[in-house]
């Protein structure tokens, strides 16, 4: 067990995060958050755990102070960087960037010694995101951080993404000083390790998982029933799902949970999916549900009491979604689309899984062919429910993961 574990991440507001923070603050004596934003929901921590809010002080940043007193390691990060990628980085941001990461270590250094932390060699410092973890590199390679180690999920590992693209990551430098990189997908641990082979041995899986429980999602064919889960934005493409009932001839149910975030600007999928939406409002054989945001404990409950038959994601782009391991621990089977590590949730046992981009008629398809299958029976979620006990069970994969 480890004396402290210093956690940083950007705020606490989604589920998967607060439970990661539960779960690794019971494996340690104390836990350290240090957030760039607001920490609103304090009051669902456990009671060793601290917060540090907004530990970065910009006002004091000085580039060109740090610039001078740092200009020798920065140009080496800088040439290293080009000869190992093996391509020109732009200079000017990279420079920016390696001076922007060096004030945040220092800040992040000045708030735990402002909060008056008794040092301890036996730490952690943990990264929950690996957008851009050259603060922690650098905690690292200063001898302030025993272990540093994080997490790498989707957006912030494929650098492909709109999230990623044409940014500076300075991946090597990282991987140089990172004890470890966590991918929470075996997807993402492969592509970390074809893409930097020279650090392969520190990169590994670590599933999330998601929460024990006795329950089954009710079972009936007296209605076909579909869910998705998710907040409605262009990666999401729900609106894929209300084009594809347009057509359908079944009589069924569409729930979908999660924010429609209908304000959105410079998103064009929000206005199909009004259009769409309207449209399927003067069908007589289906029957739509927004239930908006729901708390995660609201979210299972529904997944306790409503027959579900079906969950459903046709996302463009994913990490591995604890959303499809929540649906799956009730036995509910999934359709999804093969993007990032959903295949390793959803196959054989658990449901069906389609080409990254499908059109609406391939989605109503689908929906039929599974409505019509043996994997629409109580059978066949018992499978599920078992593959998730297997996989996905968080009391598992987190005791793996401390282990480790």
């Amino acid at each position: 067990m480890k004396d402290r574990i210093y956690y940083f991440v950007d705020d606490i507001d989604t589920s998967f995060v607060l439970n990661d923070i539960r779960k690794l603050a019971s494996h340690t004596k104390e836990l350290l958050i240090l957030s760039t934003e607001a920490i609103e929901r304090e009051h669902l921590l456990p009671s060793n755990v601290s917060i540090i809010e907004e530990f970065i002080d910009w006002k004091r940043f000085k580039p060109l102070n740090i610039l001078v007193s740092n200009f020798f390691t920065i140009i080496s990060i800088y040439i290293n960087e080009c000869l190992l990628s093996r391509k020109f980085i732009k200079p000017k941001s990279t420079i920016a960037l390696i001076c922007s990461n060096i004030h945040k270590a220092k800040e992040a250094l000045r708030a735990i010694e402002d909060f008056s932390i008794v040092k301890t060699k036996n730490n952690l410092f943990l990264a929950f995101w690996f957008y851009d973890c050259i603060y922690l590199a650098f905690l690292k390679k200063w001898g302030n951080a025993e272990d540093a180690v994080c997490r790498a999920h989707g957006g912030d590992l494929f650098e492909e993404r709109s999230s990623l693209n044409g940014k500076v990551l300075l991946r090597n430098f990282q991987l140089k000083y990172l004890n470890h990189v966590f991918s929470v997908s075996e997807t993402g641990s492969i592509y970390l390790k074809q893409k930097y082979p020279n650090y392969a041995q520190k990169i590994s899986v670590s599933y999330l998982g998601s929460k024990f429980h006795i329950d089954t999602n009710p079972f009936s064919k007296n209605e076909f029933v579909l869910v998705s889960c998710a907040k409605i934005r262009d990666v999401k493409r729900i609106h894929l799902i209300a084009e594809a009932l347009l057509d359908i001839g079944i009589v069924m149910s569409w729930y979908h949970l999660g924010d429609e975030n209908l304000d959105a600007k410079n998103d064009p999928t929000i206005d199909l999916y009004k259009q769409a939406v309207s449209k399927l409002r003067s069908k007589q054989n289906i029957r739509y549900i927004k239930a908006g945001n729901l708390s995660n404990e609201a979210l299972l409950k529904f997944y306790k009491e409503q027959p579900i038959n079906l969950f459903i994601s046709v996302s463009a782009a994913e990490g591995i979604p604890v959303s499809m391991m929540e649906a799956i621990s009730y036995g509910i089977p999934i359709l999804s689309t093969d993007v990032g590590g959903c295949k390793e949730i959803v196959n054989q046992e658990t449901g069906m899984l389609i080409f990254q981009d499908p059109n609406p008629e391939l989605i109503n398809k689908k929906i039929l062919e599974f409505r019509n299958s043996g994997m629409n029976t109580i059978e066949f979620r018992k499978k599920v429910r078992e593959y998730w006990e297997q996989h996905f069970n968080e009391d598992i994969n987190y005791g793996d993961f401390i282990k480790k």
